[in-house]
């Protein structure tokens, strides 16, 4: 009898698959027509990438302005990215690393188009510019540039293009240089 019971309970306790669909998470919602500065196409010179992740998000380019780093100056860098398919959320990481091979860093983690283009908005076809800036040091600086979500996760590169995955699907995209 106790067997009896004891199987009795433990079946009520088994999971049973649910036949209502799961929630889709909710998409971000954007008035495009206030993205005119960022849904735009590279520039001619832009410096060209065509790296791919995760079959989704293509950096076409990027364009550096000044177009060579001026110590203790302010730059401007935008890079420009082609969507091919839906994508959920993710966030851009930028780490401008020095070239002298210091250790130093420039991290630049951020959400597209200062965060009012969020990755889960984007639709195939599009064209974005996304821009932020930052301060250069006395050395060149290696650009290597990803997507991230909550905690490690990093969507992999499905194509380095002109680029170098690195590994750790982060694309080693280029060298900025010093002025002269």
């Amino acid at each position: 009898m106790r067997f009896l019971i004891l199987v009795t309970l433990c079946a009520a306790c088994i999971e049973r698959p649910f036949d209502a669909p799961l929630p889709q998470p909710r998409r971000a919602v954007v008035d495009r027509a206030q993205l005119r500065d960022v849904l735009i196409p590279a520039p001619a010179d832009a410096v060209a990438v065509g790296a791919v992740f995760g079959n989704a998000a293509e950096l076409v380019g990027y364009k550096l302005e000044p177009a060579q780093l001026v110590p203790g100056q302010r730059q401007r860098m935008t890079l420009y990215w082609r969507c091919r398919a839906e994508m959920e959320a993710w966030h851009i990481f930028v780490h401008l690393e020095d070239a002298s091979g210091s250790g130093e860093r420039i991290h630049a983690e951020h959400d597209p188009a200062q965060g009012r283009f969020p990755t889960d908005s984007w639709k195939p076809g599009d064209t974005i510019a996304d821009s932020f800036n930052f301060v250069a040091g006395k050395d060149p600086l290696i650009l290597y540039l990803g997507f991230y979500s909550s905690g490690e996760a990093r969507l992999p590169i499905t194509a380095p293009g002109r680029g170098r995955d690195d590994g750790t699907s982060r694309l080693l995209a280029g060298l900025l240089p010093l002025a002269h």
